[in-house]
């Protein structure tokens, strides 16, 4: 049984999902099943994976499940939005899932709106993360803020979007309002599992555009606890110091993300 469940939600610039690629293009994860459920909108296309010397034409779906027996990791790539309304049903379900396969903890990757951070947001490390009780109580919990990782606790909102008459009567409490802004289901769902399993969120703050190299820091910082790919420089025993080669590689997708580029023969 797979000690890890990582899953990625359809958040701002696609990154959790632009990760996941990373993560599974480089273990060369094997697609194990598919998701189909009536919350997500129906898709089918060519795989994003595909090496181009391969002859053989596999197909996927809008939510794959992958898996790596090496690293004990499973991956869920959604690729398609939900139906309106029908969010919480699939999170319901995906809860019950997990907890039935019975994995050690589960990692969600997302991203949040960069336009609306918080003043102490705007400067330094961009990369924030949420952990569930059991999670931050735990000895793996106790390493996430401590080097090498320094990762930095999700700063808590007062009432959204701003205190109520009666608070700023009061005076007001202290700030434990969760907010991700274009989140996804990672807030939700990270409430629902956490009381039954370790839950971590980790998110990027960003903004809608190429969001290639989010996506690469986002996984870096996470492969910097996971230890997935070795990217540690190694010493010989003369002393000398090698590097490993570049870590992630990208699907060839990622090649056709912004289509071909423009003709510059359009403007001779």
């Amino acid at each position: 049984m797979a000690r890890l469940h990582a899953d990625c939600a359809v958040s701002v610039g696609n990154v959790g999902q632009l990760a996941v690629d990373l993560l599974i293009s480089t273990l060369w994860m094997e697609r194990v099943g598919h998701i189909h459920h009536e919350s997500i909108l129906p898709l089918v296309g060519n795989d994003p994976f595909a090496h181009e010397d391969f002859l053989d034409c596999k197909l996927v779906t809008s939510c794959d499940v992958y898996e790596s027996i090496e690293h004990k990791v499973v991956v869920i790539q959604q690729r398609a939005p939900f139906v309106r309304g029908k969010m919480g049903m699939f999170r319901q379900w995906l809860k019950e899932w997990i907890i039935s396969k019975s994995f050690t903890k589960l990692v969600i990757l997302t991203s949040s709106r960069s336009e609306e951070r918080l003043d102490v947001q705007l400067q330094g490390d961009q990369l924030r993360y949420l952990a569930s009780k059991s999670m931050d109580e735990s000895t793996i919990g106790q390493r996430f803020q401590s080097p090498p990782l320094n990762w930095l606790d999700l700063e808590r909102r007062h009432t959204f979007p701003a205190p109520t008459p009666d608070e700023l009567q009061k005076g007001l409490k202290q700030a434990d309002y969760i907010y991700i802004p274009g989140g996804g289901i990672a807030k939700s769902l990270m409430e629902e599992c956490g009381k039954d399993m370790p839950v971590l969120v980790l998110l990027l703050f960003c903004s809608e555009g190429d969001n290639a190299q989010d996506a690469i820091f986002l996984v870096t910082r996470l492969n910097q606890w996971l230890d997935l790919v070795d990217m540690k420089p190694k010493k010989t025993e003369k002393g000398d110091i090698i590097k490993p080669l570049p870590g992630w590689k990208s699907p060839s997708s990622w090649r056709h993300l912004f289509g071909a580029r423009v003709d510059q023969t359009l403007y001779h």
